[in-house]
């Protein structure tokens, strides 16, 4: 059996690089021609808002709750251009005053929430299945060594490459499982507090908000426990690896933390005991973060922000056992903890833009590896790892 020495992690602009209509700017224009087929699918109806000078407009929930409401139409292009990102930006101090406080009021909220995150994921979803790869029978292959941290959804590996499927982890999930797609922002892994519920309507719609930030999660963690355990069930021995590709990864921030795993200086998870000042203060930041008037600006507090770090470290060190113990039953194998040592492998780094050089160089830097080469395209990064056929 070949040793597995060379990581290659395969980013959006991979599948750009092979023609395919991948970016965001490509799901905009999904959504805008099929937003009304999926209403449809969902059995859920368009909102008619009357605005200051009489016009009445109809927008869905996604307008609605990702947009101004007092102000409707399509979302502008900065929430497309930024689309998973864009999803943690939700204002509930807005909301609340747009839905109003009374009973059915809040009950039209929660609806609305709930629904805005409904047709992203089915319109996501729909989009990313509609996405075909031909098979172009390429002269390259990659080596046996490789084992593939795959970013994307399609099957551009297979079919354009030959490369085995078992060498091939999927990290969000595949095109062909609807189930399996992850998406979203990084911003709120963290569940919300079911104490708001009991606080009064503001507090509730605050809640509902919250919500649907934890829904659209990536769960970066939980990905990279189960990155954890598949490398170590794919054969990979860090101390063996001696070679990181990066091709196509525009590094950014909702991604971060996967690198952090790969150069060993992730921080994980304790137990901790929860304590009536903690829930006051997870209280306080939720209310300064997403439900004051963005006007006001109040600083939130380290306090705060450490009680909510501790409530997080304690939820994922439970859900790290669960993924665990899943893969455990499923494979009928005792999983070991695994965790990453720093690594001294070299990387390789294509990039597209200026920009995306010097983000990755900061972090590259900040995750102190002193070993890294960068190349302005794939072509160049990946000469030496193809071999012809």
């Amino acid at each position: 059996m070949v040793k597995k020495d060379t990581l290659v992690i395969i980013g959006n602009g991979f599948d750009i690089w092979q023609g395919l209509n991948t970016s965001y700017k490509d799901f905009e224009r999904y959504y805008l021609a099929h937003r009304d087929e999926i209403l449809r699918k969902l059995w859920i109806r368009k909102h008619k808002i009357k605005d200051g000078d009489g016009r009445i407009y109809e927008v869905s929930d996604v307008e609605l709750i990702y947009g101004n409401p007092f102000e409707p139409g399509n979302l502008n292009n900065e929430f497309w251009h930024t689309f998973e990102a864009s999803l943690a930006n939700l204002d509930s101090y807005r909301l609340n005053l747009f839905f109003g406080k009374e009973k059915k009021d809040i009950k039209r909220m929660q609806k609305s929430v709930k629904n805005a995150g409904r047709i992203l994921r089915e319109a996501f979803c729909s989009w990313i299945k509609t996405i075909k790869t031909d098979n172009k029978n390429s002269d390259f292959r990659f080596g046996d060594n490789c084992v593939f941290i795959n970013f994307n959804y399609t099957d551009t590996l297979q079919k354009c490459f030959g490369v085995d499927e078992n060498d091939i982890i999927y990290v969000h999930g595949e095109a062909c499982d609807k189930d399996s797609i992850i998406f979203g922002h990084a911003y709120h892994p963290y569940e919300p507090e079911e104490v708001l519920m009991g606080l009064g309507p503001r507090f509730q719609g605050l809640y509902f908000v919250e919500s649907l930030l934890y829904e659209t999660d990536k769960r970066v963690k939980d990905n990279i426990t189960a990155l954890a355990v598949e490398l170590s069930l794919n054969g990979v021995n860090y101390e063996d690896i001696k070679d990181i590709y990066v091709l196509g990864h525009s590094f950014g921030e909702v991604d971060i933390e996967y690198f952090e795993f790969l150069t060993g200086t992730l921080c994980y998870s304790e137990d901790y005991e929860d304590s009536e000042e903690d829930l006051y203060n997870r209280i306080q930041y939720a209310v300064k973060r997403y439900g004051n008037d963005s006007s006001v600006g109040e600083p939130i507090l380290p306090e705060e922000i450490k009680s909510v770090q501790k409530k997080f470290q304690t939820e994922q060190m439970y859900r790290d056992e669960v993924i665990k113990n899943e893969y455990s039953k499923a494979l009928g194998i005792k999983i070991k903890d695994f965790r990453t040592s720093s690594s001294t492998a070299k990387w390789h780094i294509s990039y597209h833009t200026p920009m995306d050089k010097k983000r990755a160089n900061v972090l590259m830097k900040l995750l102190n590896c002193k070993d890294y080469r960068f190349y302005d395209n794939i072509d160049s990064a990946i000469k030496n790892l193809l071999v012809k056929i």
